[in-house]
């Protein structure tokens, strides 16, 4: 009797990953492939589907079920892709259907941040935990909750939606219209505009000698540069790590999980520069629960969280509980 396999995908707007891995969560198969958006949302598929089928075939094992990680906004009841702003003529892509066409196995539909959190949850940085948050900060901010072992989704599958708490002042817009995001200041894009404005504005900082023109900083250009004693670049960091640290506290005081995980480009700046920083700083702010009981830790998987998450929603696809048990 073949071998039961599960499938992973990870949707990116530039890779896309593929995997399978036994029912004892062991990788048979990995692979990752740049995402040619020309080629539309229809022929994308079929490439990653053909990846999956030759990977099935040379493996000799008996396809199970899918997981798929995507970017928002989704209608994951539906499994429909809502076009994401990095995948265009992904429009009401109805992905789920076309999955199951192709292989007649059970498939669940899940946006990126929630599967890189089932990801650290049952194979990373969040094993043991029962409740936690993970926070992904790089081109913007996102995140996925667990509580009681449950991934939460709520009304529209928006929660967890972290980079869009108010942490800042009205002044401050962000790009999804409101006012005051947490991604609007301490996302990766928002860390480099911040240094590239106080630069324009005539500000003298190291930031200048480590990129060939002011449009090539970035977060980590701060971080190195803010690491060396540059004082523009301490100034930025510190207010990051401060805005950071608001946003972290309303969802502790909210939902007191035992750990944040901290995943994403921006969280590559290590111990020393954010995760020592940072706990300090919340544990300042915390007033209503003790602080040094929350952990704040690193994504172990790094960019592999998402591809992990993907064959977690593969395993829950045909047992919830049985995951659950599994992996915690």
């Amino acid at each position: 009797m073949s071998e039961k396999l599960f499938a992973g995908i990870d949707i990116g707007g530039t890779k896309i990953a593929v995997a399978l891995a036994t029912a004892n969560g062991d990788f048979v198969f990995r692979h990752r492939f740049p995402t040619r958006i020309k080629l539309g949302a229809a022929a994308i598929l079929d490439e990653t589907l053909d990846v999956i089928e030759m990977a099935i075939t040379k493996t000799g094992g008996n396809l199970t079920a899918i997981g798929i990680g995507c970017p928002g906004p989704l209608d994951i009841r539906r499994g429909l892709i809502l076009s994401p702003p990095n995948l265009s003529d992904w429009n009401e892509f109805p992905i789920v259907e076309a999955v199951k066409e192709k292989f007649n196995v059970p498939v669940v539909l899940d946006n990126d941040a929630n599967a890189a959190a089932l990801g650290e949850h049952c194979f990373g940085a969040g094993r043991g935990f029962e409740n936690l948050v993970y926070i992904t900060i790089s081109t913007g901010i996102g995140g996925g909750i667990i509580i009681n072992n449950r991934l939460i989704h709520g009304v529209g599958a928006g929660a967890g939606e972290i980079g869009h708490i108010a942490v800042a002042p009205d002044e401050i817009k962000c790009k999804c219209g409101a006012s005051g995001c947490l991604e609007a200041i301490c996302s990766g894009t928002s860390i480099a505009r911040r240094a590239r404005q106080r630069i324009i504005a005539g500000d003298r900082s190291l930031m200048t000698g480590l990129v060939k023109n002011t449009n090539q900083i970035t977060a980590q250009t701060v971080a190195e540069a803010a690491y060396r004693g540059d004082s523009v670049a301490n100034e930025i960091w510190s207010e990051t790590i401060g805005f950071l640290a608001v946003g972290i506290n309303n969802i502790a005081v909210t939902l007191a999980p035992e750990a944040f995980i901290i995943g994403g480009g921006v969280s590559l700046a290590g111990e020393e520069m954010l995760f020592k920083p940072l706990r300090k700083a919340v544990n300042e702010r915390v007033k209503m629960l003790p602080g040094e009981q929350i952990k704040i830790l690193p994504a172990e998987l790094k960019s592999e969280s998402g591809i992990y998450g993907t064959l977690a929603l593969a395993f829950a696809a045909l047992d919830e509980d049985q995951q659950v048990k599994r992996w915690t």
